[in-house]
């Protein structure tokens, strides 16, 4: 059976909001078809799914199944265990690995890993992680950075913001909630523009947990530096992130950073903290730089606003790293491999 004539499943915990889940699971669908793949893209979070599975899943000629999330991939294999019959590609996006394994719900996480035939992880450090507390999953493991695919949209100019041409304008992408640590980004920043007066950090994401939000929504309102858009579609992210001069990121943890190497791609260096899913991404002084903390972060703001040389130099060097080690014709082709394998 070709694969035009099987069909793939492939379900992420969410779509309706600008976040990893969604956009990599997006990409991957859209480029896939294009390789000749016959795919159904479920979200969890919509209205029908639950009747899908309790009644339309039986019906269906799956060959493939394609879950994105450990946890709560692992919720569904346990309320559906039919699923278990499909040959099973797990892409693990973060969170999962990185806090759901330690944590009250690390045996969803386990009952996917060990039904998956394969377990896609964008980064060898995350091989490693599971071959530590799970060795058992070795065989099952490959590595595939994500691909950057960052479509053209509407242009964006300063003056649109209140921004002036000479400001110097940090970009934080990111949904609002605890893991994303924008307060570190706040607190790293103050201190800088009081020495120089025309940066600015732009905030965009959607808005995950409403109590988190609320906070960093009072704490940028008496920021006069600091600005929250909200969640901008991910086709009209290029026009922002051309107008930035450099993007960071505050997360305790990721999976991959996938807006950040989307501005990278475009020439903007980067500030990342050195947490596991950031870490091996660049080399420190070269495209951007690591910080362990708020006063490593400041450092690293000054020498990009008071040295546009150094920017400059950084920026290409940040662009090319993308377009040697992030391309998404490898990513599509080491899925389209997998697929080839398992589909029945």
């Amino acid at each position: 059976m070709s694969a035009s004539e099987s069909k793939v499943l492939m379900i992420t915990p969410f779509h309706s909001q600008q976040r990893g889940n969604s956009l990599t699971s997006a990409r991957l669908k859209n480029g896939l078809q294009n390789c000749g793949f016959n795919i159904d893209l479920l979200s969890l979070e919509e209205n029908q799914a639950e009747f899908f599975f309790k009644n339309r899943l039986k019906n269906q000629k799956y060959a493939l199944l394609h879950a994105f999330h450990g946890r709560y991939t692992g919720r569904l294999l346990a309320e559906y265990p039919a699923l278990n019959d499909l040959p099973f590609i797990l892409t693990t996006t973060g969170t999962d690995i990185n806090y759901d394994i330690h944590g009250s719900e690390k045996n969803y996480v386990e009952l996917a890993w060990q039904a998956a035939d394969r377990i896609v992880v964008f980064n060898r450090d995350f091989v490693e992680v599971i071959r530590q507390s799970h060795p058992e999953l070795l065989p099952k493991l490959i590595t595939i950075p994500q691909g950057i695919y960052l479509p053209a949209g509407n242009y964006w100019n300063r003056r649109q913001l209140g921004y002036n041409n000479d400001d110097f304008i940090f970009f934080l992408p990111s949904g609002l909630r605890p893991v994303k640590n924008i307060d570190l980004a706040l607190d790293a920043l103050e201190p800088v523009y009081r020495e120089y007066p025309h940066l600015r950090l732009l905030i965009i994401g959607a808005d995950i947990n409403p109590d988190y939000s609320q906070i960093i929504r009072t704490r940028i309102s008496n920021l006069p530096w600091a600005k929250y858009l909200g969640e901008i579609a991910h086709n009209q992210t290029r026009g922002l992130i051309e107008m930035v001069d450099a993007v960071i990121n505050t997360s305790q943890a990721e999976g991959q950073p996938q807006a950040v190497l989307e501005a990278m791609s475009l020439g903007k260096p980067c500030i990342m903290t050195a947490v596991p899913g950031n870490l091996n991404i660049i080399q420190s002084g070269q495209e951007g730089f690591y910080a362990n903390d708020a006063t490593e972060f400041s450092q690293a703001a000054k020498i990009f606003i008071s040295n546009p040389e150094v920017l400059k130099k950084m920026g290409l060097a940040a662009r090319r790293l993308v377009e040697t080690n992030y391309r998404l014709e490898e990513e599509l082709a080491a899925y389209a491999a997998l697929y080839r394998q398992l589909m029945v």
